[in-house]
C-alpha cells in the first residue's frame, strides 16, 4: 500500500518535472523555417497572363516554441500580399520575337519592414529567407474594344410615360481580352435579356454582360455588368397645327396645297409643356414626288424637339396644284 503511494507520488513529481522543462524549453526563443505563400496583387489579371510568378516563400523567423506551434496548426500556411506598385518592385520589360514580357522583381531585403509589420503581431521575427528576390512575370494579352449592344434589354414603361433623353451607360466601351485568333471571331458585345417592366421614374439598373464568347476560348471582359441610367418622364398628349412647305427649285410656278396645313398629334413632356409651340415643327413635302408625278404629297414632320414623341399627322395625304 505504501510502496503504491510512492510509485504514484513519483510519477506525479515526474510529470510535473516533464512540464516545467517543456514550458521553460517552448518559452525559448529559436530560429526556424516558416513557409509562406505570396500571393501579388496590383496586377490586372484579365489584361495580362502571368507566365511565371513566385507562389511561396521559406523565411527564417525567429521564435518561441509557442509561437511556432500554433502557427504550425493552422489549416492555411500565412499569406504575405505584395502589391507590385510598391516603390521597392522593380520594372523591366524583354521582348521575345513580336512577344514582349513584363519582369516585376524585388529583393527581399527591401520588404524586411513589411514582413516584420505583418509577422511581428503574430510574436514572430523574420531574420532571413531562403532566397534573394521574387519575381513576376507577366504577358498582355490581345485586345479589342466594343459598344455595348443594348438591343436585349427591353424597357416597359408605365402608361403616361416614356424615355427623357438618352440612357446612361457605365462603362461605355467594354474591352475583352484574349488571343487575337478568338478576339476576330467576335463581332459584338451584347447583354443578357431582360425586360424592365411598370417603368415610371428615372433610375440606374444593373444589367448583365452576354458571356456567350466565353465558349470560343480563353477570353476576359473588362466588366461583367453595365450600369443603365434610364431618364424618365411623364408625357400628355398635345395637338398643334403647322403649315406645310415645299421646297420648289423651280421659281417659274406656283404650288398651291390643299390642305396647307396638317395636324400633329405629339406627345410632349410634362415639364416640357410650356416651351414648346407650333413653331418648334417644320412639316415639309418632297418635290420629288411631284415631279415622279405622284398625285398626292405625304407631310413627314423634318423638325421637331428632341423630347417630343411623334403619334401622327393628319391628314396623311394632301393634294397640290401646280400654277405657272
Amino acid at each position: 500500500m505504501r510502496r503504491g503511494r510512492q510509485i504514484r507520488s513519483f510519477f506525479v513529481i515526474l510529470g510535473i518535472t516533464v512540464l516545467v522543462w517543456m514550458a521553460m524549453a517552448m518559452s525559448e526563443k529559436r530560429e526556424y523555417n516558416l513557409s509562406v505563400k505570396l500571393r501579388m496583387t496590383g496586377v490586372d489579371l484579365k489584361r495580362y497572363a502571368v507566365l511565371n510568378a513566385d507562389t511561396v516563400m521559406t523565411l527564417q523567423v525567429e521564435s518561441t516554441g509557442f509561437n511556432a506551434l500554433i502557427l504550425s496548426l493552422k489549416k492555411e500556411p500565412p499569406t504575405f500580399l505584395l502589391d507590385i506598385r510598391n516603390e521597392a518592385v522593380h520594372h523591366y520589360s524583354r521582348r521575345r520575337g513580336d512577344v514582349v514580357d513584363l519582369y516585376h522583381t524585388v529583393a527581399l531585403t527591401d520588404l524586411s519592414s513589411l514582413l516584420s509589420d505583418q509577422f511581428s503581431s503574430a510574436g514572430v521575427r523574420v531574420i532571413g529567407s531562403a532566397k534573394d528576390s521574387l519575381l513576376l512575370v507577366l504577358n498582355e494579352r490581345g485586345h479589342k474594344v466594343f459598344r455595348p449592344d443594348l438591343s436585349n434589354l427591353k424597357i416597359n414603361f408605365s402608361d403616361g410615360y416614356g424615355l427623357y433623353g438618352e440612357p446612361l451607360v457605365s462603362p461605355f466601351e467594354i474591352t475583352l481580352y484574349g488571343s487575337p485568333e478568338v478576339l476576330a471571331a467576335i463581332e459584338r458585345v451584347g447583354v443578357k435579356a431582360e425586360v424592365l417592366n411598370d417603368v415610371r421614374e428615372t433610375a440606374t439598373y444593373r444589367v448583365a454582360i452576354d458571356d456567350s464568347w466565353k465558349s470560343l476560348g480563353d477570353v476576359y471582359a473588362s466588366a461583367e455588368m453595365l450600369t443603365i441610367n434610364i431618364p424618365v418622364n411623364r408625357y400628355v398628349e398635345r395637338n398643334y397645327v403647322v403649315p406645310v412647305t415645299v421646297a420648289t427649285p423651280d421659281t417659274s410656278h406656283h404650288l398651291r396645297l390643299y390642305p396647307d396645313r396638317v395636324t400633329l398629334h405629339v406627345w410632349v413632356a410634362q415639364e416640357d409643356v410650356a416651351s414648346i409651340a407650333a413653331d418648334s415643327f417644320v412639316v415639309t413635302a418632297d418635290y420629288d414626288d411631284i415631279l415622279s408625278g405622284k398625285k398626292n404629297l405625304e407631310p413627314f414632320v423634318s423638325r421637331f424637339p428632341r423630347n417630343v414623341r411623334i403619334r401622327n399627322v393628319e391628314p396623311k395625304e394632301i393634294e397640290y396644284v401646280i400654277i405657272k
